[in-house]
């Protein structure tokens, strides 16, 4: 039974200037979440973006309520926990992900297991995980390429979207510096019409791209498809795929080849493991993505991604950017993002 639940947040900084088709920051904001069932706890944390329409402010007038809803509630009934979550209040998912991380990490760690291995995953308990690179000028990109593969990337995922001529410059820039053995992802967020994603999609396949994510704008389903229809380079849904719901729009109208789940869409492990497992039945893969998150939402992430047989893709790195990040027990080897092998998420927070 929950007894309680608390929470803070935290201004995170970021090492520089990160930079997409739609946006920039230097900083982020994160809230964590503690609850206690007896002398047992379970953390999570939520991190507010445009995608989800949620502010710092707007976690936490939801958590406060949540946070006096949920006293007495059977921490081992997911299903009903989200049901009083969804009755508070529509949307505020990642609120609502900070709450499910945390009684899924509540949970594992009173069974003494990985979460991972909770969700019915199997070992070593690693992923390999890409690196992002914003949108820079091509010095910095090559620059920051170079820089991401010395230090053990195995795959970058770079941001586009601004300017279709200068993107492929700097992508071709890139190829070059790093070479055809690192994994490049690309990311437009949003940031081109239908024709130039199809131009950019094609001059992406002769440089080795592995997948062009969210080319069009998210309400723009049918452009998605033409582009997915015309394109040699998989395609993946992001910033339009928020739910289960979003995911049967996608596979019903054969829009995407690839399915990009963040947990601060789903609300969560519990609709994600649903997304993931009709993206399967579908015959679409998945990839798990992150916001501007820190080691405790990146941990749920990569045990979410450690328990699944359809998910091919990690893209679980913006802990990496962080300069004062509260949590830790992630370790980062030869590519591969590596849990702690610890109860639970297997992660430390300092709440100050």
């Amino acid at each position: 039974m929950i007894e309680s639940m608390e929470f803070k947040t935290f201004v995170n900084r970021r090492r520089g200037t990160f930079r997409i088709a739609t946006s920039s920051s230097d900083y982020e904001e994160n809230t964590v979440v503690r609850i206690a069932s007896g002398d047992e706890f379970g953390i999570g944390s939520a991190s507010p973006s445009d995608v989800t329409h949620e502010t710092r402010g707007s976690i936490e007038v939801f958590l406060t309520s949540a946070s006096r809803d949920l006293v007495g509630a059977d921490d081992g009934d997911i299903a009903h926990i989200h049901g009083r979550l969804d009755a508070l209040a529509p949307g505020n998912t990642s609120a609502k992900a900070a709450v499910d991380m945390a009684v899924y990490d509540l949970l594992s760690r009173r069974e003494g297991v990985p979460l991972y291995e909770y969700l019915g995953g199997r070992g070593p308990g690693r992923m390999l995980t890409d690196m992002t690179i914003g949108i820079e000028g091509e010095e910095e990109t090559v620059r920051k390429a170079v820089e991401h593969v010395a230090n053990g990337f195995r795959a970058l995922k770079l941001k586009v979207g601004l300017d279709l001529e200068e993107d492929v410059r700097r992508i071709e820039r890139a190829r070059d510096a790093v070479g055809s053995g690192i994994e490049f992802r690309v990311d437009a967020n949003q940031g081109y019409t239908v024709e130039e994603a199809v131009d950019f999609c094609e001059r992406m396949h002769t440089l080795g791209v592995v997948l062009v994510e969210q080319p069009v704008d998210a309400e723009d389903f049918e452009g998605l498809k033409a582009v997915r229809d015309r394109s040699r380079v998989p395609i993946m849904a992001d910033e339009c795929l928020k739910s289960l719901d979003d995911a049967r729009k996608v596979a019903s109208m054969h829009a995407a080849d690839i399915i990009n789940i963040k947990l601060m869409k789903s609300a969560g492990i519990y609709d994600a493991l649903m997304i993931d497992r009709f993206s399967k039945e579908a015959g679409i893969t998945t990839m798990i993505g992150c916001m501007g998150e820190i080691q405790v939402s990146i941990a749920a992430g990569l045990h979410f991604a450690l328990s699944s047989d359809n998910l091919r893709y990690v893209d679980l790195d913006s802990h990496f950017s962080m300069i004062d990040d509260p949590s830790s027990g992630l370790g980062f080897e030869d590519g591969y993002l590596v849990t702690s092998g610890r109860p639970g998420l297997g992660i430390d927070v300092d709440m100050g």
